[in-house]
């Protein structure tokens, strides 16, 4: 489905678990108002071009391939809140507000095609810091892979940091 209003498509479903309907709209809209605040940041201090989960639902195979060629890596950044968010926060859906306005910790998962820099600790540092000074998120969990332009891990582990 797609919240004409915001422009957000979301995935309404039953949960076995509560045995009731539940929508993702909220967590989804969140992500990518947080996604277009952090996408600067992350571009900036890597200097890489990154590709969001969104292009790749959004461009055809063929377009994506070319875009792909064109950078010539596989960066990607995904940003994720927990779907159950909106009824957690009892938050009505037609005033989402902003996840500025709450306690919420998104993770924020980069992939990188490459292998693992000298200087990467710093510069996932310096993301996070950047972050939390101009308010774009106070709380979250910063995850860095790093695969082969054909998805194999090229690290044993990946880098991470709760803040």
């Amino acid at each position: 489905m797609k919240y004409e209003k915001y422009g957000t498509p979301f995935l309404v479903f039953f949960n076995d678990e509560t045995g009731e309907m539940e929508d993702t709209f909220l967590s989804d809209k969140w992500q990518d108002d947080a996604e277009k605040e952090i996408r600067p940041h992350v571009e900036n201090e890597l200097g890489d071009v990154l590709i969001s989960m969104e292009m790749e639902v959004i461009a055809e195979s063929e377009d994506l391939d070319e875009m792909q060629e064109e950078i010539g890596d596989y960066n990607q950044l995904l940003l994720v809140f927990d779907e159950g968010l909106g009824k957690e926060l009892r938050i009505d859906p037609n005033k989402p507000g902003s996840y500025k306005d709450y306690e919420v910790s998104p993770t924020i998962r980069i992939t990188l095609s490459r292998k693992k820099q000298k200087a990467d600790e710093d510069r996932f540092t310096e993301i996070i810091n950047a972050l939390k000074e101009d308010g774009v998120i106070k709380h979250g969990n910063m995850i860095v892979d790093y695969i082969s332009t054909n998805g194999v891990p090229l690290e044993e582990e990946e880098w991470s940091k709760s803040f």
